[in-house]
């Protein structure tokens, strides 16, 4: 049977004009700005938030977070993080990150030239030819994989996590969620074990890390009943 030729060219103007939507574009409109309140051992000591912005395949995110520990009304441990990135069709192009680690200055800056991506940080200074996935957690692709060679936003160095999937979990009494387990070691030697849940629609929603024997727990405002 030979399709007519009007037809065809009903079919071909079809295809033609229908609007293409790629994955990434999609899932990135999907996002919504994410506050956590952080908790040390259940004592309140700041927050961490994500805010995104969108522009077609283009996503761009404002990072802060803000850490105080006192102990008898005395500041005695100071933490601020401060990360912009931009990403293109689900790859990192540019970073721009700062942190006052209790004193300790640290930076990380990553910028895209032509196919090749320029690390410049405190402890890392390289030319890349892939796009690294970075500390930021909000990207689920973070744990699609067992193994993941991830950039640490703090100073660009990079960390080797093993990844595994711990199972479906409710959360916040009625949040069903996807647990995983993340496990490494930073440049400076110290372990990192981190729990960490993101929802149905791929969101991060909570997250637990141990720190100097101290329980960090990060839960989101809109669920948070402790504060």
């Amino acid at each position: 049977y030979k399709v007519p030729k009007i037809l065809r060219l009903l079919l071909l103007f079809s295809f033609l004009s229908t609007p293409s939507h790629s994955y990434s574009a999609t899932k990135y409109q999907d996002y919504k700005d994410i506050k956590f309140n952080v908790y040390r051992n259940n004592s309140l000591i700041g927050y961490h938030k994500i805010n995104f912005y969108f522009e077609r395949n283009i996503i761009k995110t404002d990072i802060e977070i803000k850490f105080e520990v006192k102990f008898l009304g005395f500041l005695v441990y100071d933490y601020f993080h401060k990360n912009n990135e931009t990403w293109e069709n689900n790859s990192l192009i540019n970073l721009l990150s700062r942190t006052d680690k209790n004193g300790d200055n640290l930076n990380c800056n990553l910028k895209k030239e032509g196919s090749q991506f320029a690390l410049d940080g405190s402890l890392n200074k390289d030319i890349l030819d892939f796009s690294p996935l970075p500390t930021s957690y909000w990207n689920i692709e973070i744990i699609k994989h067992s193994n993941t060679k991830v950039l640490n936003t703090q100073d660009c160095s990079f960390i080797d996590f093993k990844i595994e999937f711990l199972g479906e979990k409710v959360i916040y009494d009625n949040l069903p969620t996807n647990h995983y387990k993340l496990t490494g070691k930073e440049i400076t030697g110290e372990f990192i074990d981190i729990d960490i849940w993101y929802d149905k629609s791929k969101e991060w929603v909570k997250m637990i890390f141990i720190k100097e024997d101290s329980t960090i727990e990060y839960i989101l405002d809109k669920y948070d009943n402790k504060n």
